[in-house]
């Protein structure tokens, strides 16, 4: 279970997510971002991108998706975003447009997960 600080989750709550719950006990009909590490972060409208940029951050060492573009030579907040999810395995999301729930690559889901989270569409497959 990854443990953030007082200050990475305030960051957290200000991108608009809520707190955790296990990935067996969410809805997962409304935008979400998951973490296998901390488990389904639900989140308003069009703030998926933010909650995975800052996550992306903090395995970085960094303080926000901003700062880790900047190092890694991302376009903030949607390449930022991507990147967490193409890298991170037990990681998925469903944005409030999409009628899928996303993840980056269908080895980085364990059969659990998969059976869980549902239909799937993979981002970025081998």
């Amino acid at each position: 279970m990854t443990h953030f600080t007082a200050e990475q989750w305030q960051a957290l709550l200000d991108a608009g997510v809520k707190e955790p719950q296990p990935l067996h006990l969410a809805d997962l009909s409304v935008p979400f971002v998951y973490d296998r590490a901390v488990g389904v972060f639900h989140c308003g409208a069009g703030k998926h991108r933010l909650a995975m940029s800052l996550l992306l951050a903090y395995a970085h060492g960094c303080d926000s998706g901003i700062e880790v573009g900047e190092q890694l030579g991302l376009d903030f907040p949607d390449e930022t975003a991507d990147r967490w999810l193409e890298i991170t395995p037990g990681a998925a999301f469903r944005s409030s447009v999409g009628r899928k729930i996303q993840a980056g690559k269908r080895s980085h889901l364990t059969m659990i997960e998969k059976r869980w989270l549902g239909e799937i569409q993979y981002l970025f497959d081998e």
